[in-house]
């Protein structure tokens, strides 16, 4: 007898910073709700024989909800009839609830910050079996053929090939213009091209940026230099998995959709901190800024003072350079720095403003609200 238990089975990779983060996510919303508990696989060093046994452990623990990865053991737990949410793999599966990401807009945003970053050429790799990574891809491409650059798609190795990747890249980077931005469809594809350019003595970020995708830490920052990436906010979807669980045990729901995460940021590391333009003056105003507009609140006069341009010319080939204002420019690298403090640390609004150069936690807040949307406090709510 369950005794009114709710049991949930995270069937989970818990080495990927992805799973874990879906997993933190279910387990805090079940904070609210004691009847929870859940089944995640045992070490292999105290199971030995796990895998071979584990739908038998499962059918005797008898669970009401399974999360999972997309795996062989999908195929016997859906005929158990109950609610099964996967994270599919190369496509989408049939007869459970998807969790996805918004792919198209992760493309988009891996393309517009490195645009901003002042590139002209721009490569994605990946591999379009994995539906994911082609869409991704897509929306990469629209965006930048969409402003007339150059786009350069470099398929990825799979299957058995998979660790020749690294190997397989040296002379399509060497023969890339340069410099050029390249986004990864996920960060164990990233780290190639970081692997690759440094056999084929290319520099990061001098001659290629790299972004990848999922912001996994001990990726990012195991490899030098570190790599920048978009954060998917995986315990914000496994809230939303824990929410789409509750409606269907108050409420009956028998068609959940498939849930689909948003909520996306980018973390900038040395991979990606590079200024791509050729026009010196412009040069040096974008490093005052990216240097000073982090830290304290700066004017347009104070960037024209660090160029020996005048205020009018130094706009001008400001706008033809990067298609947005200088005063554009300070106010994104400011909530950008706003944006990183509220997502990686836990400092309270009064410190963060502080650091920034705000008067006040009031001026902060109305400066954020009014570029955002949000108050910083609802901001961070959606991370934490």
């Amino acid at each position: 007898m369950k005794e009114n238990r709710i049991r949930i089975a995270l069937l989970l990779d818990k080495s990927g910073s992805y799973d874990r983060g879906l997993i933190r996510g279910i387990v805090k919303f079940s904070r609210f709700f004691p009847v929870w508990e859940f089944f995640l696989e045992a070490p292999t060093y105290t199971v030995p024989d796990e895998a071979n046994k584990l739908v038998d452990k499962m059918k005797l623990w008898n669970p009401d909800f399974v999360v999972m990865n997309d795996n062989p053991l999908k195929n016997e737990i859906t005929t158990w009839g109950i609610p099964v949410f996967v994270t599919p793999s190369y496509k989408l599966a049939q007869g459970v609830i998807n969790i996805i990401a918004d792919d198209n807009l992760i493309g988009t945003l891996g393309a517009k910050y490195l645009i901003d970053k002042g590139f002209k050429n721009f490569a994605f790799y990946g591999n379009d079996q994995i539906f994911w990574s082609k869409n991704r891809k897509i929306a990469f491409k629209e965006t930048v053929e969409s402003l007339k650059l150059n786009c350069i798609e470099i398929e990825a190795l799979l299957d058995h090939e998979w660790q020749n990747n690294p190997e397989h890249l040296v002379e399509c980077l060497k023969e890339l213009p340069k410099p050029i931005a390249i986004m990864a469809c996920s960060d164990e594809f990233g780290i190639h091209i970081i692997e690759s350019s440094k056999v084929a003595g290319i520099r990061i970020p001098q001659d290629i940026a790299v972004l990848g995708v999922d912001n996994d830490e001990f990726i990012c920052d195991l490899y030098d230099p570190p790599m920048s990436s978009i954060d998917q906010n995986p315990q914000a979807i496994g809230f939303e998995i824990a929410r789409n669980i509750k409606l269907i045990l108050d409420e009956g729901v028998s068609e959940i959709p498939n849930i689909i995460g948003t909520n996306f940021s980018i973390i900038s590391r040395l991979s990606t901190e590079v200024i791509a333009v050729s026009d010196t003056e412009v040069k040096k105003a974008l490093q005052y800024i990216l240097g000073n507009a982090q830290s304290k609140q700066i004017s347009v006069d104070d960037v024209v003072a660090a160029t020996f341009l005048s205020r009018r010319i130094l706009e001008i080939r400001f706008r033809k350079m990067l298609d947005r204002s200088i005063l554009d420019e300070i106010n994104r690298i400011r909530i950008d720095a706003v944006c990183k403090k509220l997502i990686s640390t836990k400092l309270p609004m009064n410190e963060i403003a502080y650091s920034l150069g705000f008067n006040s936690p009031n001026s902060f807040s109305s400066y954020f609200k009014k570029r955002k949307g949000m108050t910083p406090i609802e901001f961070r709510n959606i991370f934490h």
